[in-house]
Parts: structure tokens; C-alpha cells; sequence
């Protein structure tokens, strides 16, 4: 066995490949990729291309940037704005990337546009009005598609980036609680697709924590976590965030009507919802 670790865009990337041959190679090659990636499209890094594109409010798309964001504002609209790529600029509003403790709610909301004030014009993007624009929400989903690719040559191998895994020839996974981080709900077998998973109970501070109804503006606490399996890393990646900012019915009724994806979703009370058809083995 064969195995990468690595800390990269603020998460643990790990790569387990069943093989007694050297991966060196393959492994390097993932190293200075994502090290590129973070490098370019990182919010935490001043100078680079997304700091271009929210500084200047129009800027040349490259290759990645352009897939990236043509996928996020499709989603945007399919999801009925629950995906929204701006959302972002309410997180700092609470303090979550400064990670300052809100104890009471914040009434006043400054922000008055969504994704749909990004237009895409030919080979630019512009930003109008007060909006910034970031990756977080698919960047994991985007590079482990990218991954996978890099890897395809091997007949067995597991990637786990912070939560969003990817299985050929049978991995178990166990499905963490989220209610308690010692206790799991079931397991699932991954065989050639893809797991990500969201919890409103991770990332906590002060009242709030980093799922925002974009609807709303606020932390989004009907559906408590997702388990979202699918074969996209970019899609199982955007849906688990999706579902778990939803009304709990508007989730179920999202998450059985959309062929794109299946899975498991727990709601705040412990309600289990799973999709027929879904891999996951519930136990409770």
C-alpha cells in the first residue's frame, strides 16, 4: 500500500493506492498541482487570480476558473439560489473567518445581491455590485475529480480530501454521527463513485456555524447533515452543501427527484431520509 499525505487549501488530502510499486511520480505530480491550484485561486492569498478578480471586478477567466464558475452559477440557478457563490461575504459578516464569537444575532444584513450579479462576457468575468466571489464551495469537489483522473491508471485506490472521498474496488466507509463525533450512523461501500458529506454541526462559533441559507443569511438548521454519493466530485461536493441549507421537505423532495446524485440526509430532530437506491448501510 501506497500512501500521500498532505495539508493543502486549509484541509488534510490523504491517498492510500493498492500497489507495492512506487507512486512517487504520480504522487509529486498531485503535490505541484494542488499546490498551483491553491496558489492561483486561493481568498487567502493576495495577488493571485481570484484576488484579481475581486479587486479589479473584471478580469480575464482562465481554463479552470471558467468551468469552475460556469458550473457554480448552473447550480445556482438549478438549486434555486440555495447554491450562491457569494455567500462568502456573509461568512466574514458573522466572523467566521476571523473566527470572532457572535453570541447574539446579527439583524443588520449588508448584503443585498447574489450569484446572479456575476455575468460571464465572453472570455471575462464581472462582478457587479458588492459581491466577492470564491471557490470553497466545489474547489475540493473540482480537485478530487482532478485526482481521480491522475490516478485512473491504478485498479484500486482511496482518496479522502477533508471529508470528500473517492473509492475504486471496494473501500468501507464509516458514516459519522452528527451528533456525536464517536458514534457512526452506517457504512458504505465505495466502488468507482464518490461520498462527500456536510454537517451544521462542525465549524461552530458562537451561534452560528458555516452553512448559510443564502435565502436568509443566516446558519441553516433543518437538515443537520448529508451523506451524498454520486459520480462527480464537483456535484456530490455542491449537493451536500445544498441540501443541508434546505427546507428538511424541500431537501427530501431535492434529493429523490435529482438522478445526478443519492444518498442520506439526517434532520435536526434525527430523522433519517435515504434515497432508494443509495449504497449507504443505515444502522439507527
Amino acid at each position: 500500500m501506497q500512501q500521500l499525505d498532505l495539508d493543502i487549501i486549509g484541509t488534510h488530502l490523504q491517498i492510500q493506492i493498492d500497489t507495492s510499486s512506487s507512486c512517487d511520480e504520480d504522487f509529486s505530480h498531485i503535490c505541484s498541482y494542488l499546490t498551483d491550484f491553491e496558489l492561483r485561486y486561493s481568498r487567502f492569498i493576495e495577488g493571485n487570480w481570484l484576488y484579481g478578480v475581486n479587486m479589479s471586478r473584471r478580469w480575464v477567466l482562465d481554463k479552470a476558473g471558467k468551468q469552475i464558475i460556469e458550473f457554480m452559477l448552473d447550480l445556482s440557478e438549478k438549486s434555486d439560489g440555495y447554491f450562491d457563490p457569494t455567500v462568502g461575504k456573509r461568512l466574514t459578516e458573522l466572523g467566521y473567518w476571523n473566527q470572532k464569537i457572535k453570541s447574539e444575532p446579527i439583524i443588520e444584513k449588508k448584503w443585498y445581491w447574489d450569484y446572479r450579479d456575476i455575468e460571464i462576457s465572453w472570455d471575462s468575468i464581472i462582478l457587479h455590485w458588492d459581491i466577492f466571489l470564491e471557490f470553497g464551495w466545489v474547489g475540493k469537489g473540482y480537485l478530487i475529480d482532478q485526482i481521480q483522473h491522475i490516478l485512473s491508471k491504478y485498479p484500486r485506490f482511496l482518496i479522502n480530501f477533508g471529508g470528500d472521498i473517492y473509492g475504486r474496488w471496494g473501500w468501507t466507509i464509516w458514516l459519522e454521527s452528527p451528533f456525536s463525533a464517536d458514534e457512526i450512523i452506517g457504512t458504505i461501500i465505495l466502488d468507482d463513485h464518490y461520498l462527500a458529506s456536510s454537517a451544521g454541526t462542525r465549524r461552530k462559533w458562537g451561534i452560528y456555524h458555516h452553512l448559510i441559507d443564502p435565502h436568509t443569511g443566516e446558519s441553516a438548521n433543518n437538515v443537520i447533515s448529508s451523506y451524498i454519493e454520486g459520480q462527480s466530485g464537483m456535484m456530490t461536493d455542491a449537493y451536500a452543501m445544498i441540501l443541508c441549507v434546505m427546507p428538511w421537505e424541500l431537501a427530501c423532495i431535492t434529493l429523490e427527484k435529482n438522478p445526478e446524485i443519492s444518498g442520506v440526509i439526517v434532520s435536526k430532530d434525527g430523522y433519517i431520509y435515504q434515497k432508494h437506491g443509495s449504497q449507504a448501510d443505515i444502522f439507527v
